[in-house]
């Protein structure tokens, strides 16, 4: 049953979706941010434990947009609106989710064949089409702030 369309719901909901890009953001976080100890080799990145915390969440995600799909939406209200262009921003976010967790599997293939030509060959391609994933998914979720302005100004 699809929930009531309130601006108390959609804050809660919107909530929901900040937590699963949080966390999708630490996986990221965990291969791709820069510490001492990793440039040194004294710690190896897990890209395993990464693609298995964003499968989760990507399935999280997944269920959120189940949930907006349920939702009877019209044109023309602002909280309407608004989850129309959830719709758009979860499966832009499962898109780059489901690039990330190949890009991981990607990542541990190479690190197990030391004479894999992945890191020289593909990676920096595979970096570049994650990158452009995300920037799809965060140029809707501007679109999606703005409409939650046009919420907060109405109230």
């Amino acid at each position: 049953m699809p929930f009531a369309l309130t601006k108390e719901n959609a804050a809660l909901f919107g909530q929901r979706v900040n937590a699963v890009v949080r966390g999708y953001i630490e996986a990221q976080n965990s291969i791709f941010k820069f510490s001492f100890l990793k440039a040194l080799g004294l710690k190896r990145v897990d890209p395993a434990m990464a693609a298995a915390k964003a499968g989760a969440l990507r399935t999280e995600a997944q269920s959120m947009l189940d949930e907006v799909r349920e939702l009877k939406l019209e044109a023309g209200d602002p909280l309407h609106e608004f989850f129309m262009t959830m719709r758009p921003y979860l499966r832009s976010l499962q898109t780059a989710m489901t690039f990330f967790i190949d890009l991981c599997g990607s990542m541990n293939a190479a690190q197990a064949d030391k004479r894999s030509r992945y890191w020289k060959e593909r990676y920096k391609k595979d970096l570049e089409e994650l990158q452009q994933k995300e920037t799809d998914y965060l140029a809707i979720g501007n679109e999606l702030n703005q409409r939650w302005k046009k919420i907060a100004e109405k109230q």
